[in-house]
């Protein structure tokens, strides 16, 4: 089993014909040819008193370098005493712009001052006995030149080798720029996001507090209108003052879930009664509902409850009923009947479905699940922040919302939320695997 192995070893190493100094000389010659033509800079440091020093510091009983380099800082620059410069290849006088390595050397300890950072990977890797080292530095040069490099150096066992240690350089400018490049288009990026993101929030204030504001100024214009009569009418006056009273606690309830949204705070939600909080909504847009001659309609389950923010659910709600309300006005009523309906049931055992029903003329894009993007719109005038939001209540409160059905005839949005404490919880998979059969089924029936 081990004779191919055997063989491979017998084989017999051919001597080198003449050992001569001739050939030695020869071999030396194109030693120095091959360093002083090589296509990258080397440069040839004599660190082997710097070896001993490390060497006895270790010995003595210090066992962290680096912290004890931040009690002695002055070191870094003492140790260049026992460093000297030995050689430097064509390519490191390039690198330095110098035009001679009698004009290098001479500049040296200018052009390669102590460097607490650089030098001290030597040291460390000297210190842990570290076969290699590297390190990066921005070098200036004798034009004034900036140039970053990388460096590396293997580390021989022998102390004597120290006397000539190799430093290989790297010149990385390109890479550098590239880098930089890069960086500055990362925070451009980030810019872009930022502002588009305080867009979207502008927008999305603007959206949610719009409705509401709207109703304030309809109960407020009524509580003036029964006011101004000959007779005022002043219980039906103060019945209009309190619903705009109402609907400015709701605004201020929308700002504040907003700030919560930015600031990830948990879901108020509580058990919440389904046709009351329907009722609401329909009364927040029942003004705009009959000035485009639509028949709102609800059909809830008795006793259906919902586990949610108050605020947040009329909010969806208040989303898709609008939303309604523009689709059926946007198409002509000759032929069908301008109606919004509103449903509310227990789906199973931890789930309550509401769809928001229309007779309008559909949705108008590709994919319908796209409307759900924020600043994504088929209306000239839309903002396309409606059910963006919508989509991040739901999603809060562990349910899920989809287009059902749209087309010719209308469209039917559903959303899903918890019916109990018990089953409320972030983006649940029962919520999904709702939305899901959904999908397959054609709708929620």
């Amino acid at each position: 089993m081990n004779e191919p192995h055997t063989r491979a070893i017998a084989v017999p190493i051919q001597k080198p014909l003449d050992a001569s100094p001739h050939f030695a000389n020869e071999a030396l010659i194109e030693t120095d040819a091959l360093f002083r033509d090589a296509p990258i800079p080397i440069l040839i440091e004599d660190w082997s008193g710097i070896k001993a020093w490390v060497d006895s510091l270790r010995n003595s009983g210090v066992d962290d370098l680096d912290a004890w380099l931040d009690e002695h800082p002055e070191v870094i620059q003492k140790l260049r005493e026992l460093h000297a410069f030995v050689d430097a290849n064509d390519a490191t006088l390039a690198l330095f712009d110098a035009t001679s390595k009698e004009v290098f050397f001479e500049w040296s300890r200018q052009l390669l001052p102590a460097n607490r950072f650089s030098n001290s990977q030597v040291l460390r890797a000297m210190f842990e006995g570290h076969a290699s080292c590297q390190g990066e530095r921005i070098l200036t040069t004798l034009t004034g030149r900036k140039v970053p490099i990388v460096w590396r150096c293997s580390l021989p066992k022998d102390i004597a080798q120290y006397r000539r240690l190799h430093f290989y350089a790297f010149d990385v400018t390109e890479h550098k720029e590239n880098t930089d490049r890069l960086q500055a288009l990362r925070a451009q990026i980030a810019h872009t996001a930022r502002v588009s993101m305080v867009g979207q929030l502008v927008a999305s204030i603007t959206h949610e507090i719009g409705q509401p504001l709207g109703a304030v100024r309809t109960g407020l214009d009524a509580a003036v209108r029964w006011l101004d009569r000959s007779e005022p009418n002043v219980a039906e006056a103060l019945a209009a003052f309190r619903h705009a009273s109402r609907w400015t606690d709701d605004i201020a309830g929308i700002c504040r879930r907003l700030r919560g949204f930015l600031t990830g705070a948990p879901v108020e939600a509580v058990q919440l009664d389904c046709a009351e909080i329907v009722d609401s909504a329909m009364l927040l847009i029942a003004s705009e509902a009959n000035a485009h001659a639509i028949t709102l309609a609800k059909e809830i389950e008795p006793a259906v409850t919902a586990y949610a923010d108050r605020i947040q659910l009329q909010q969806v709600l208040t989303n898709l009923l609008i939303n309604g309300i523009h689709a059926i006005a946007a198409v002509s009523a000759e032929g069908r009947e301008p109606l919004l309906t509103v449903r509310a049931r227990r789906y199973n055992d931890s789930q309550t479905l509401f769809e928001v029903v229309d007779t309008g003329g559909g949705i108008q894009a590709l994919q319908p699940d796209a409307i759900f993007q924020p600043l994504s719109s088929t209306k000239s005038d839309g903002m396309g922040m409606g059910l963006p939001i919508s989509r991040s209540i739901v999603e809060a409160h562990g349910g899920a919302i989809w287009v059902a059905d749209t087309g010719a005839s209308g469209t039917r949005f559903c959303f899903t939320l918890p019916c109990s404490a018990r089953a409320h919880g972030p983006r649940s998979p029962v919520a999904h695997a709702t939305r899901a059969a959904a999908n397959s089924n054609g709708g929620l029936l």
